[in-house]
């Protein structure tokens, strides 16, 4: 009955309650108003089980997508910080809709669980989160390169590398000889990565080391006019100060668009 009256209660205000794995989402009953968002949510509809990613902001991404190819820009597809695939997925399905030709898109990920954020500089909620999914003491989280074992359990687990690779290549259907799989910590795998020009660069790393790794080796490589998404930047405290230490050291300071309460991206100047 309890259940029923929420999902009620929902229903009215313009969503529904759907079930994804191990957890529930919410998924907007009713468009939200964003340009394309019809065909974006076909796109969607395919790929979020493998994704933790709010709905607007899988929007925003295929519009992204979307503009890149339309328009011709220059340059690789690339996430750091990457789970089960699904908004890697989400932008290759809108290659396979907008573009002429597949992209070579580049998988960063430890396809394990996420290492320990750094109570120094990550903020409350990031040590609250680890305490609360894996019941560890918070005198025991660093910051340590290493796995923190469980944080993913509640939601099936961390994205492991061939689940990721069979939803990209068998239930997406993209062509595996542009999807480019860059195993192990953004701190070993960036430094020799072979990219040359990115047009979309999607951060998803969390934590301040995790953000600011990303940027130092990744960021030059953008295009100008190309898009760089920060996933938590309103989320987590650490990634907020990697961003914009990065971005004041640079001496630009570009307009954070504002997607949701979490998610910021900008589009790198000429």
């Amino acid at each position: 009955m309890i259940k029923f009256a929420v999902k009620s209660i929902l229903s009215n205000m313009g969503y529904d309650i759907l079930r994804k794995d191990h957890f529930n989402i919410l998924w907007p009953h009713n468009l939200i108003g964003f340009d394309g968002e019809e065909e974006a949510r076909s796109g969607i509809r395919k790929v979020r089980d493998h994704t933790m990613v709010a709905y607007a902001s899988l929007v925003s991404l295929w519009q992204q997508i979307r503009f890149c190819e339309e328009h011709g820009l220059a340059g690789d597809y690339v996430e750091c910080g990457v789970w089960k695939g699904g908004s890697i997925g989400l932008m290759a399905l809108a290659n396979l809709a907008y573009g002429a030709t597949p992209r070579r898109i580049h998988l960063f990920d430890a396809f394990d669980d996420i290492c320990e954020p750094d109570p120094e500089v990550d903020g409350e909620r990031a040590v609250a989160e680890i305490e609360k999914f894996t019941g560890r003491d918070r005198a025991s989280i660093t910051g340590k390169l290493t796995p923190v074992e469980g944080i993913y359990d509640h939601m099936g687990g961390p994205g492991q590398l061939p689940e990721v690779k069979q939803f990209l290549e068998q239930r997406v259907g993209y062509d595996p000889a542009h999807l480019i799989y860059h195993k192990g910590w953004f701190q070993d795998t960036l430094p020799v990565a072979d990219i040359s020009e990115i047009a979309v660069l999607r951060l998803d790393g969390d934590w301040y080391a995790s953000t600011k790794v990303c940027l130092d080796h990744l960021y030059d490589k953008v295009v100008p006019g190309g898009f760089v998404i920060i996933d938590d930047y309103g989320c987590y405290d650490g990634c907020r100060k990697a961003v914009d230490e990065f971005l004041a050291k640079c001496g630009q300071m570009p307009f954070l668009n504002h997607v949701n309460r979490d998610c910021r991206y900008w589009i790198k100047p000429w």
